[in-house]
């Protein structure tokens, strides 16, 4: 049975707004959840056969599976795969529970489990998990060399791990337009928004070889790590309507005729764009990594390696670097 997971900022803020990501975020970023899963084809693939000898069936491992979409794919595509979609947040497996019984067969909807628990407690007995994929959460949870241990516990020897999540971009990137021209709209109102509450996350990653030293660090082998990157061409409404999900905490502090300016005011400066303005790359890391056969004991753990914090405006009016870090992915 899983552990209870522990309520933070940020399991809240997706309990609130399950729905709302399902609809404004996870289509952004679910491609690159999907090339993940592709790329574990052939580990799955083998997962299945040797658990097929041993006379049981292969269980994969989706670390923050969020609404599911990951673990849904590859209940679908896998007939003997047995799947646990493990989130932290119960609002956003309820959505992915309630997605299951629309979209899946009776048979898939048999082998897939839906957990509560923390990536770094995942309450699962040791050796049990054939595959763990993680896409968009080991930068969310508050010591990612914790969670990776954990998953190495729970990984059977020769099982394997692998994640995508953000990589913070080296040096210093160009604003994204339409962020600016939403900000820029919320400048014209001139409210003082209220500071951002304190959250601590791993935070994205610093480089490929971050990633790929955390996971030797935590007892992985034949590790490696590359560089992606997620494109997206935002539609201008399709934008707009994610700002103002994006940013619910400012929405609750505004009344009728300042959100409806800020909406206004909004569209207007986004509208004012290029198309080519609105397309939007963003860095990631693919990391993989293999548990012993005879699983070594993990190095002792070490201060976790955070990106450096974008600089904040004196007057703290526009916490950007906030916002950044509510990014999920």
């Amino acid at each position: 049975m899983a552990a209870q997971p522990n309520t933070n900022a940020t399991t809240e803020r997706y309990d609130r707004f399950a729905r709302d990501y399902l609809r404004h975020w996870a289509p952004v970023i679910e491609p690159a959840g999907i090339r993940l899963l592709e790329a574990a084809a052939g580990p799955i693939a083998a997962a299945i056969a040797h658990a097929r000898a041993a006379g049981r069936q292969a269980l994969l491992l989706d670390v923050g599976t969020g609404t599911g979409p990951l673990a849904r794919a590859a209940v679908r595509r896998w007939p003997e795969l047995e799947v646990a979609g493990l989130d932290a947040s119960a609002g956003m497996l309820a959505v992915a529970e309630e997605l299951s019984r629309e979209l899946l067969t009776a048979d898939q909807r048999a082998r897939v489990r839906w957990l509560q628990a923390d990536a770094e407690a995942t309450g699962l007995a040791s050796d049990t998990v054939d595959i763990a994929l993680s896409a968009f959460v080991l930068q969310l949870v508050p010591d990612r060399s914790a969670a990776l241990r954990e998953l190495l516990r729970v990984l059977r020897p020769d099982g394997i791990l692998g994640y995508v999540t953000w990589l913070a971009p080296a040096g210093e990137s160009p604003p994204f337009a339409p962020s600016e021209a939403f900000d820029e709209a919320v400048l014209d109102l001139e409210v003082e928004e209220p500071e951002p509450e304190d959250d601590l996350r791993a935070g994205d990653l610093v480089s490929v070889g971050a990633a790929a030293a955390q996971l030797r660090r935590a007892g992985f082998r034949a590790v490696r790590a590359t560089q992606e990157a997620l494109l997206h061409h935002w539609q201008r409404d399709e934008y707009l309507a994610y700002k103002l999900y994006d940013e619910g905490e400012l929405l609750a502090i505004l009344d009728a005729a300042q959100r409806v300016r800020l909406e206004e005011e909004a569209r207007r400066r986004i509208a004012a764009l290029p198309d080519a303005a609105l397309d939007w790359r963003a860095p990631l890391v693919q990391a993989w990594g293999r548990k012993p056969a005879l699983a070594a004991a993990p190095a002792p753990p070490v201060a976790p390696v955070q990106a450096p914090a974008a600089p904040v405006s004196a007057a703290g009016s526009r916490r950007r670097a906030g916002r950044a870090r509510r990014r999920r992915a």
